[in-house]
């Protein structure tokens, strides 16, 4: 399985394990999910090519009851304030890196690359009906749960460190 849909799997997988909660006041107007800056890219740098490890390694945890153990563990080794940080910090930078433009092999905002998916899909009428229902419907509740936009000052970081994530990838 490639490095990328390695890593969109792990952040489902960890967005899923993690709901996050927000205020009334996020609610109203969506917020970032994390305040990025570098310390947090270079955590996430160290902890994902253990995670890609793990995940293909014959120990690989089956349920989340395995995993957790492990992440808290790889997590607090990365200097993470605990599980819940680190599970938000690899699932915002996931979206980012899930927007990734493979032609130039840059960043974006992954709202408008997922909007932009969304209607590719409606418009595919090539995909059998119930398939492009269900799909929809997936990618609309992604977007639900996104913030309407993703600070440019978030993706110019992600941009600045572009071969480091690429690396801890496994991507170049």
């Amino acid at each position: 399985m490639p490095a990328r849909t390695r890593l969109f799997a792990l952040v489902v997988a960890i967005l899923l394990s993690a709901p996050l909660t927000q205020t009334a006041q996020a609610q109203q107007q969506p917020a970032p999910l994390v305040d990025l800056n570098q310390t947090l890219i270079d955590r996430w740098i160290a902890v994902i090519p253990t995670l890609l490890s793990l995940s293909t390694s014959g120990a690989a945890p089956q349920n989340d009851a395995e995993a957790r153990p492990h992440m808290e563990r790889i997590c607090a080794e990365a200097g993470f304030d605990g599980y819940n940080q680190c599970a938000q910090v690899i699932g915002y930078v996931g979206m980012i890196v899930s927007a990734c433009d493979r032609r130039t092999q840059s960043f974006g905002d992954p709202v408008v690359v997922m909007r932009r998916h969304l209607a590719r899909l409606r418009a595919n009428t090539r995909m059998p009906a119930a398939k492009r229902e269900q799909s929809v419907a997936e990618v609309e509740k992604i977007l639900a749960e996104m913030p309407d936009s993703f600070p440019e000052a978030h993706i110019a970081l992600m941009n600045a460190n572009r071969a480091r994530i690429f690396a801890a990838l496994g991507l170049n």
